[in-house]
Formats: structure tokens, C-alpha cells, sequence
């Protein structure tokens, strides 16, 4: 039997530890693991375990420390940026569907709107189909903004996203 540990970090801050146990005789085979059932192991298994071990454990990795760091972001999302999501941020238990409202405001108002982020690698921690919206009347300046924040949620983490959207409400002010 061969035993190995997969530890996973997002951002240099260590996150989670996963245990897989293979038997090698007389093929090689999962005899028993600590990792999350969403995470596709039959199908990786399938594709790498007989032919390249280090591979099959290379593409394991990915796909936990890509789940671990989208779950990091949605719990630092909901952790610094509570005062700004507006009811509770839906994910599933793969992280990889997050939907949320939230406010950005300006000295005397805030401004709403509405997220889906659609993680379709599994194997990134960055979303592939990002949708940001607002009321349908908003004005022309608030459009833009949502348009903008789409763009960002596709290339920043979320939690960095939400870190820069407080200078971005002053200047929003200005322009309604």
C-alpha cells in the first residue's frame, strides 16, 4: 500500500490536508481517501492511475486546491464584505456556482446589484462565465459599472474584487 497526502493552499495560506491510500498489487487501485465526493475521482482515476501515478496525483491536486480556493473566496467574501452582500451568497457544495447581490455605495447611496459566476474549469479558481447586473432602469453609469465588474470577477479573486470597489463607489457619486 502507498499512502500520500495531498495538502492545498490558495495565496500562500495553507487550507486543507486530503489523505489517498492506493493498493499497488496487483494493479494499482484507490483503497480508501479523505477527499470531497464532488471532486471527480473515478473519472481521474480512470484516465491516469495505471498509466502515470504522478500524473493522476498532479490532476488531483489541481482540482482540490482550485475547489479550496474558490470555497477561500467565497468565505472571505462573506467574512470582510458582509456589510456589502445583500441576503446570503448561494453556492453549491463544489463552489463552483456562486450567485449573490450586493451594494456598492457612495456617500449617500448604494448601489445594487446582482452576480453569477459559473467556475466551468474545475481545475481554476477564477470564474469562466461571469453575469453582473442591475435594475433595468439603472442609469447608463451603472451599466457600465456592472459591465466592469464582470471583467474584474473573470481575472481578480473575489474577496480582491470586493477590496477595490470602495474607491470605485466615490467616483460613482460623482457620475450619477
Amino acid at each position: 500500500m502507498k499512502s500520500s497526502g495531498i495538502s492545498t493552499a490558495y495565496e500562500g495560506t495553507y487550507l486543507d490536508s486530503y489523505h489517498l491510500d492506493l493498493l499497488t498489487k496487483p494493479e494499482v487501485q484507490i483503497y480508501r481517501h479523505s477527499l470531497p465526493t464532488f471532486i471527480p475521482l473515478q473519472q481521474i482515476a480512470k484516465k491516469y492511475l495505471q498509466t502515470d501515478i504522478r500524473r493522476f496525483l498532479t490532476v488531483l491536486s489541481d482540482h482540490l486546491n482550485a475547489y479550496v480556493g474558490r470555497r477561500y473566496q467565497a468565505d472571505q467574501l462573506q467574512e470582510h464584505f458582509s456589510d456589502q452582500i445583500e441576503g446570503t451568497l448561494q453556492r453549491n457544495s463544489l463552489c463552483n456556482l456562486l450567485v449573490f447581490n450586493y451594494n456598492v455605495s457612495s456617500k449617500s447611496k448604494a448601489f445594487p446589484f446582482h452576480a453569477r459566476l459559473l467556475y466551468g474549469d474545475l481545475c481554476c479558481s477564477l470564474p469562466t462565465e461571469v453575469v453582473v447586473s442591475c435594475t433595468p432602469d439603472a442609469p447608463a453609469a451603472l451599466a457600465e459599472m456592472a459591465a466592469a465588474h464582470t471583467d474584474l470577477f473573470r481575472h481578480v479573486a473575489l474577496h480582491k474584487a470586493f477590496s477595490s470597489f470602495s474607491s470605485v463607489g466615490e467616483s460613482l457619486a460623482g457620475a450619477l
